[in-house]
């Protein structure tokens, strides 16, 4: 139960993290774009590239909650431990997929 609880503040902080990147307020929380110089920096477009990180928080956020649901049922005798095993490549395929779509989106859009 404690670990449901931690996974869902985790997802509750990406929640957040998406809501401040939605709002163009949270671009200091993507890696590697602080680094850049002004004139790197002039290359992106910061509402699309924030706009393109805040949607990987999202699904990083409904990824973590169906996690702390599915462990909830097993914690609480609803579903078998071994039920869970088919889930993992889900969410791998569905992590791995976001991150290319969202890669391809900062490459081809967010660019100038």
């Amino acid at each position: 139960m404690i670990a449901e609880i931690i996974i869902l503040i985790i997802a509750l902080m990406f929640l957040i993290t998406s809501v401040l990147l939605f709002q163009g307020k949270g671009k200091w929380l993507i890696a590697g774009y602080n680094t850049l110089s002004k004139e790197e920096r002039k290359n992106f477009d910061e509402k699309k590239l924030c706009k393109a990180v805040g949607s990987l928080c999202v699904v990083c956020c409904i990824m973590l909650c169906i996690m702390a649901y599915l462990g909830y049922r097993v914690d609480t005798g609803l579903m078998n431990e071994n039920d869970m095993l088919p889930f993992a490549p889900f969410f791998i395929i569905v992590m791995i997929t976001t991150l290319i779509i969202v890669s391809r989106y900062i490459n081809k859009k967010a660019k100038k």
